[in-house]
């Protein structure tokens, strides 16, 4: 009776063997499957989850990251299919497993801004779980322990999946749509990136610590305007922590009329633009540097404007100042302070285009008070002190 029990179970183990050895991959799917989606926070979706075991690669169909409440597109990004390579740091999945060659395609971000100034990726960050409060939410506060915990016992998802630093981004798109102080919704796109994402989260990879991104792409999807960038951004902080970095080529000044209408005296009928922009925010503070080259340009001045005085002097007079040997406008200018009331600061260009002028004009002034014919409503030497002023004004400004 004894040897007939022990030839079943001898039986019986072959037969799960072999059934584990047959659906071995299917098992692997599951089991792989089941962690990775226990161990997602509650803001990202996926799909689909599919493991290619000849080529030893992950795919994720539909990853999404939830926007925060009351925005008005659903998810703030958007990837049609993460691709990575992975291999195995032992016989199972709870040995460990290494990811690399990592690819996000079609990748589609929107920035959002509402008419309140709230900002989307500000939000974004209490729904990664940042401060006590959100951490006690989400079961990540001291004392508590990751919802995946049970699964992985004392082990952290760290411990099991190895991420790589870096990701390629191919055929994304950014979309920035802004509300604030605006009659309707103006949108400004970044289509055909290409570009590197780094990612780096905590020692549990509950929480993203910092992102950051190099590439380029196309504004509104035309190849002829180009935009480069460097971006890193700081989720932990409480207000805004962002570095950007800016090269533009060509761009179609008109998409950015919203921005600049309220402050110019001109209007634009064409014109491209090309330069340097850098902003970058300090929880909640900015500093900004930026030097702009203004061409192909065709603009009228804005009815009551024509007789203007900016800086003591007409806006066709501004322009030839601020004109360059090749005919392109140059133009340089800093912001600083809180994001809420910052302060315009003349660049170093534009100082010096205005410096010229209020010399040219000092020296007229002084020439014309000396001559028969000096004088009127206003003395010469007046206008001459003025323009004194204004040059003493530009030198010790910052």
């Amino acid at each position: 009776m004894v040897k007939k029990v022990l030839i079943a179970i001898v039986l019986f183990l072959i037969a799960v063997v072999t059934i584990i050895f047959i659906y071995r991959y299917q098992l692997f799917q599951f089991s792989a499957e089941t962690i990775i989606r226990k161990a997602l926070p509650e803001y990202i979706k996926i799909d689909r989850i599919y493991f290619d075991f000849k080529e030893s690669k992950i795919v994720l169909g539909g990853f999404k990251i939830t926007n925060p409440p009351n925005f008005s597109y659903k998810d703030l990004l958007e990837i049609e299919e993460v691709s990575c390579k992975y291999k195995m740091r032992g016989k199972t999945f709870m040995d460990g497993i290494e990811i690399y060659e990592g690819l996000f395609k079609k990748p589609v971000i929107v920035i959002e801004r509402l008419r309140d100034a709230r900002l989307n990726l500000v939000e974004m960050q209490h729904v990664m779980g940042k401060g006590p409060q959100a951490a006690a939410k989400t079961g990540q506060g001291r004392g508590d322990r990751p919802k995946s915990a049970n699964m992985l016992g004392s082990k952290k998802l760290s411990d099991i999946v190895k991420l790589p630093n870096e990701f390629s981004l191919k055929e994304g798109k950014i979309m920035y749509v802004d509300r604030l102080g605006l009659a309707k919704p103006h949108m400004i796109t970044i289509e055909n990136i290409d570009a590197v994402l780094a990612l780096k989260l905590n020692d549990s990879y509950s929480s993203v610590l910092e992102v950051g991104s190099s590439g380029q792409g196309d504004l509104n999807g035309d190849s002829n305007e180009i935009v480069r960038w460097f971006i890193t951004y700081n989720p932990t902080t409480p207000k805004l922590t962002m570095s950007n970095r800016f090269e533009v080529s060509n761009l179609d000044i008109i998409s950015f009329e919203p921005y600049y209408d309220r402050h110019s005296p001109l209007i634009f009928v064409k014109g491209k633009f090309s330069g340097s922009l850098i902003f970058d925010f300090d929880n909640g503070n900015i500093g900004s540097t930026n030097e702009i080259h203004l061409s192909d340009f065709r603009f009228y001045i804005k009815q009551g404007y024509e007789t203007a005085q900016f800086w003591g002097t007409t806006v066709p007079d501004l322009v030839r100042y601020f004109s360059s040997p090749s005919g392109d406008i140059v133009f340089d200018f800093k912001i600083k302070g809180d994001m809420d009331n910052p302060k315009f600061y003349l660049g170093p260009i534009s100082k010096q285009a205005l410096t010229s002028m209020a010399i040219d004009k000092i020296s007229s002034a002084i020439q014309k008070a000396s001559s028969p014919e000096g004088g009127g409503p206003k003395s010469d030497i007046e206008k001459a002190k003025e323009y004194i002023d204004l040059f003493k004004g530009l030198i010790n400004k910052k």
